[in-house]
């Protein structure tokens, strides 16, 4: 985290405060402390360095996909519209791999932060999340699942993201669902991010995380759906281009 902080301020010199204009008897908050803010709140958010500063709205490529422009427009809507009013409403996006799922539930997440919008924001990729819960059954581990757990049902705004990645088995339905009915519950906002489809067989996305997952998700996201986009990584490799 140190890292991310700036270096002391020569105007105020680390104090956070410089005297006003036309009056040295009075102060007020040096031009530093937005950035020292925004900085802070960026490390708290976990979002992986690949991401930031990469990934904003700006730097999302439609590529002239209707798909892609009309899932933008959607998740910048999104963007600006918080802090909503929705009954803790959030969003799904489902599509394949490389489609830009992450990239614009990132956005969204920098959006709120670099305008200065209110609200804890956090991202965490699912996979990453029970292994460290897992590991901390160890005898020695030094944090528990509960101390794993509590930020993301706290968060004001979660991005969880590649829902469903992780192989279905008892222990991942009860985690997923834990945090899910947690959240749905407090009336937290969440994003999820899944490269599974929406479907009921085996292969779909409610055999991963389980029916009652799969039900609360219907009232607590608006699903955005960016299939049958064509893979960046792969497309950018093929013609040379850095997005």
């Amino acid at each position: 985290m140190s890292a991310l902080l700036p270096a002391t301020c020569a105007r105020c010199n680390g104090s956070g405060w410089v005297p006003t204009a036309g009056d040295s008897l009075r102060v007020e908050p040096c031009g530093c402390q937005g950035d020292l803010r925004r900085r802070q709140r960026i490390a708290a958010s976990n979002i992986p360095r690949r991401y930031y500063p990469n990934c904003t709205f700006e730097t999302f490529y439609e590529k002239n996909n209707t798909v892609l422009k009309s899932a933008r427009n959607r998740v910048r809507e999104f963007a600006d519209a918080w802090p909503m009013t929705n009954e803790g409403r959030g969003l799904l996006l489902i599509g394949g791999c490389g489609a830009g799922k992450t990239h614009l539930a990132v956005a969204v997440l920098v959006e709120i932060i670099h305008s200065g919008k209110s609200g804890r924001v956090l991202f965490c990729n699912f996979q990453e999340l029970i292994q460290e819960i897992q590991a901390s059954f160890d005898a020695d581990a030094a944090v528990g699942k509960s101390e794993i757990l509590r930020p993301l049902l706290e968060a004001d705004l979660l991005v969880l993201d590649e829902l469903g990645s992780v192989r279905p088995s008892q222990f991942v339905q009860d985690i997923i669902y834990y945090v899910i009915n947690s959240r749905y519950n407090a009336v937290r906002t969440t994003i999820f991010t899944t490269n599974v489809p929406d479907k009921a067989d085996d292969e779909g996305l409610e055999h991963k995380i389980g029916t009652r997952s799969r039900s609360r998700l219907h009232e607590m996201t608006e699903l955005i759906s960016m299939r049958g986009v064509d893979d960046h990584r792969i497309k950018n490799k093929q013609t040379g281009n850095i997005i």
